[in-house]
């Protein structure tokens, strides 16, 4: 569920943003310019799709980086984030939406060249998802960026890639379809948007190495992909983690440090009766293992390694009549 929930939160927030897009390009642009001269940067045309572009990357980086934050209540967290995926956002569009014209123009010559009228929709359709597919890179890029994650930084780049380019090529073919409907290009971009932000979230979640899941307290159900060196849990706004409206915790409580494969929970001087690991006060530091149990305060989390669900997973269920012998201790 709490990947389902991450993934809708983020196809809502990347929608809205096409949305947003599609309404600010109306009032700062032309919704449908000519294509003949788009390939040229200093023509109206082509400036248009520059301008179109960095609209709608801008607005669909904005909701899709800062949907985290928005979904924590976290002001603070929300402006940085915010400002990464408008200004990466933006570039990306700028470059796809450009990309993506050229890329038609091409197919056009070499259409015209075999006596074609005009390209096919599929040839149309992949020349769109290749430049959008720099849009959802950079929006990638700007979550990874923002969070000071490599890991983030890798899976958000591959999904936002692979939403940018379905998103892409779903655009061209409501687009395509709807000719100069303003409806048609509106659900074109709603689509891209929520393509790139559910996409990204899906792809993150399937390769995060370890997360933690709140089992009771703020956000319960939430779950928090453990992505960095070191992860801060705690009340201050720029936690990794932020764990609010709990006043037993303090505002940089703890760490969950990964070494190589190992990660454990290092107490940043809260008192030990407020920091627990399967009920047993954690003073300094322990090793975490799949399956624990950690409380902050009244918060409780559950530590839960990829690795072991998808051991649990691919592990065969008995069959009816044949005794399971137990492991060794």
């Amino acid at each position: 569920m709490a990947l389902l929930s991450r993934i809708y939160f983020n196809a809502v927030f990347g929608a809205l943003g096409g949305l947003l897009g599609w309404m600010l390009f109306g009032i700062f642009g032309e919704k449908n310019p000519s294509s003949e001269t788009a390939f040229l940067f200093f023509t109206h045309e082509g400036l248009n799709w520059l301008l179109g572009g960095a609209v709608i990357g801008g607005a669909i980086g904005y909701f899709v980086v800062s949907v985290e934050a928005i979904r924590d209540q976290s002001l603070v967290r929300f402006a940085r984030l915010a400002s990464y995926g408008v200004l990466l956002g933006a570039v990306g569009g700028a470059l796809g939406m450009y990309l993506g014209e050229q890329v038609n123009y091409l197919f056009v010559r070499l259409s015209a060249g075999a006596e074609l009228q005009r390209p096919s929709l599929l040839l149309t359709m992949l020349g769109r998802g290749l430049g959008w597919s720099i849009l959802g890179v950079a929006i990638g890029m700007s979550e990874g960026i923002a969070a000071r994650s490599l890991g983030r930084f890798s899976y958000g780049t591959l999904g936002g890639l692979l939403g940018g380019f379905v998103g892409g090529m779903l655009f061209e073919l409501f687009y395509s379809f709807g000719g100069t409907s303003y409806f048609w290009s509106a659900l074109g971009l709603v689509i891209l948007g929520a393509c790139i932000g559910s996409l990204s979230a899906l792809v993150q979640a399937v390769f995060q190495p370890a997360c933690l899941r709140v089992l009771r307290g703020w956000q319960e159900g939430r779950e928090y992909p453990l992505e960095k060196p070191a992860s801060l849990l705690g009340r201050e706004e720029h936690a990794d983690i932020a764990l609010f409206r709990d006043m037993k915790i303090e505002k940089r409580h703890a760490y969950v440090k990964r070494i190589n494969d190992r990660y454990v929970l290092v107490n940043n001087n809260a008192p030990a009766e407020y920091t627990l690991v399967n009920d047993r006060p954690v003073p300094q530091a322990v090793e975490l293992q799949d399956g624990d149990r950690i409380q902050l305060g009244n918060v409780v989390l559950r530590f839960q390694l990829r690795a072991a669900a998808n051991r649990q997973r691919r592990k065969p269920a008995p069959q009816p009549g044949v005794l399971v012998p137990p492991k060794p201790r």
